[in-house]
């Protein structure tokens, strides 16, 4: 008789054979078969290890593929809310982290051209004076600037290098180059600060549907604990009487797709069901921003093109 991996065998009091399983010690009936010679027979314990191994399998190559169409990207941890920063700073420092260089952070708008300080009002688009007030509140522990002039942003904050973490969610939110660059461009200066509301509520954003909830490492839609629009405005201290007005400024913070040529994307959106605006639930677009196994379940349930 041929034993199988992770079991061992006894006859019991009536003659029955028994396989015991050597790492619980439970005891189960056996059958005898007759096979061909290079047959495989799986236990159930390796029947449940094919199946876990396949769905990851599956889940790594969608991300593969979800990688491939949103591009280069950087990590921020799920848990930083940069809760010292004002919310347009926020959405600055992000912009400015896309010009990362890998493995270092230096700041480098080209391979052989570093940042400087007196580089960044051009860089941002802003004035002097608001990069004054940028410097103030960003270093020394966002940004660093070295005694050559050269500036970093901390690597401990944001990550461009590839992480150890294989197979399981990674506690951090992935922020595409090309997606930031295209919807900081196309953004007024003064709604930098909307970004930067939405920003900031990275501990609150499920890492598979980039909606807004409060059990973001949930992988199942049906368990997940929507955020509505009313608690959103508590959080970033928002007067509910001037909903509609934040809908709005939201409903035309736009930026051009990548997939039709012609159409534009909106930066987040607002589902809800009857007639009360205040349980929206807020889906933040995947070109943004996404560290989930297929970006374009979330596109669905956002509908993001703009109409």
């Amino acid at each position: 008789m041929s034993e199988l991996k992770g079991y061992e065998y006894i006859v019991d009091a009536s003659g029955e054979t028994k396989a015991v399983q050597r790492s619980t010690g439970e005891i189960t009936e056996t059958v005898w078969m007759c096979v061909p010679i290079g047959s495989q027979i799986w236990t159930p314990d390796e029947i449940v290890a094919q199946t876990e191994y396949l769905k990851l399998k599956e889940q790594n190559e969608l991300r593969r593929l979800s990688n491939k169409d949103l591009g280069k990207f950087f990590f921020i941890s799920n848990d930083e809310d940069f809760k010292d920063l004002l919310p347009q700073t926020v959405t600055r420092l992000i912009y400015l982290n896309t010009y990362t260089h890998f493995g270092d952070n230096k700041l480098m708008p080209t391979e052989r051209t570093p940042i400087k300080r007196k580089d960044l009002a051009k860089i941002l688009g802003v004035s002097k004076a608001v990069i004054t007030k940028f410097w103030k509140e960003v270093s020394p522990k966002y940004i660093q600037e070295q005694d050559d002039g050269l500036i970093f942003t901390n690597t401990d904050i944001f990550i461009k290098r590839k992480l150890s973490q294989r197979g399981k969610y990674n506690p951090y939110q992935k922020f595409y180059i090309k997606g930031i660059r295209t919807l900081y461009k196309a953004t007024n200066i003064s709604n930098h600060k909307h970004l930067g509301y939405i920003f900031k509520m990275l501990p609150f954003i499920n890492l598979e549907y980039n909606v807004l909830c409060k059990n973001p490492m949930e992988k199942d839609l049906d368990k997940i604990q929507f955020l509505s629009l009313a608690e959103f405005c508590n959080i970033i201290g928002y007067n509910i009487s001037q909903l509609n007005r934040l809908l709005n400024i939201y409903k035309n913070i736009t930026f051009d797709t990548f997939d039709v040529k012609g159409k534009q994307e909106i930066f987040c959106a607002f589902a809800y069901s009857g007639l009360d605006r205040k349980t929206s639930r807020i889906f933040v677009n995947p070109h943004i921003l996404y560290n989930g196994t297929n970006y374009n379940k979330v596109k669905v349930l956002g509908a993001f093109c703009k109409e």
